[in-house]
């Protein structure tokens, strides 16, 4: 099977020749242009083949263009920072505009996703990735997201309204520029930060307004990022994957496939890739075990840490090829 044919299969629960698989990670010391993020996405996925790609640029790239002051390192291992808060009241939700999403730092990430398409083989889907609205509300401004949410609702619904039809702006550009689908992240879809009836009224609608937005088809999965997520909204929202913590976090890879059809993109810790090559080897065959490889992309819970040795990497794809230790 080609990669597209096993990735597309597998979120079905359909047969496939061998376990679909993905790994992917931040270049921080490169991803300041899209010819930098390009290369060195070219090389790990030269490196490693993965079944689909996950287009992976600066987690702050989507809000540069309000007008964050955003702060770069030249420690590779160290992301990104915002340096303050976009704004310090409420009112700064009414005060942001649509932007234009061929242009600035959006404009930037399109560039560098049709370089990527371009040279990234067909049969490869390339998923890119896209952050929720409310998500990109907290990249704003922090934690006072949160107190806005209770204190002045109406202005942060006025904000996610904006956001919201950036973002959803921007996924119609993303297809155009060549992606196969999206890997949308939600950070805030935790009863860590908010009730399930708070993500009701201020993260579904604009989520679903996103993803409406998408012109293609399959793949879209689904990010639930952090502990105690609202894995319902894996079958709420309408997409064919969800991603998710699911060594730190419930449910287990074998209760996620009784709550929900969607195919998981799920069972490797990224934590587990410090561990050295045994203990990858050890939890990626336990993964595949707990599914029967039924409706399973074997992948990352998140991020993979940019310290994580290339023997740990190769270790899920000698798992992967049925390969011994």
């Amino acid at each position: 099977m080609k990669p597209r044919e096993r990735v597309l299969a597998a979120l079905r629960g359909e047969p496939v020749d061998r376990p679909a698989f993905s790994l992917w990670r931040h270049f921080h010391e490169h991803d300041a242009t899209p010819e930098g993020l390009v290369e060195a996405t070219l090389t790990f996925v030269r490196t490693w083949e993965p079944d689909f790609v996950k287009h992976t640029p600066t987690g702050l790239y989507a809000v540069e263009d309000w007008g964050l002051a955003i702060r770069r390192f030249d420690d590779p291992h160290r992301p990104p920072e915002r340096l303050r808060p976009l704004f310090d009241t409420p009112d700064g939700w009414h005060e942001l505009e649509e932007l234009d999403v061929e242009a600035g730092a959006l404009g930037r990430e399109l560039h560098g996703l049709r370089l990527l398409r371009a040279k990234v083989p067909d049969e490869v889907p390339i998923l890119m990735t896209v952050f929720s609205p409310l998500t990109l509300a907290y990249k704003l401004v922090g934690e006072r997201v949160v107190r806005d949410l209770r204190e002045a609702p109406e202005a942060l619904h006025a904000g996610l309204c904006t956001i919201a039809a950036t973002v959803a702006r921007y996924v119609e550009a993303v297809h155009r520029a060549g992606a196969d689908g999206l890997f949308f992240a939600t950070q805030l879809a935790t009863a860590d930060r908010l009730t399930r009836e708070e993500y009701a009224r201020f993260g579904e609608p604009y989520d679903q307004l996103v993803l409406g937005a998408w012109p293609g088809e399959a793949p879209l999965i689904l990010h639930l990022h952090g502990s105690n997520t609202f894995f319902d909204l894996a079958n709420v929202y309408p997409v064919h994957g969800v991603s998710w913590h699911d060594r730190e976090t419930s449910p287990s890879l074998a209760e996620a496939l009784g709550r929900t059809a969607r195919g998981l993109v799920a069972g490797l810790d990224r934590r587990v890739f410090l561990q050295g090559r045994d203990a990858v080897r050890r939890q990626a065959l336990d993964a595949l075990r707990a599914t029967g490889g039924r409706r399973h992309v074997l992948a990352p819970s998140c991020v993979l840490p940019t310290q994580a040795p290339d023997e740990a990497l190769a270790a899920v794809v000698e798992v992967i090829r049925g390969e011994s230790p």
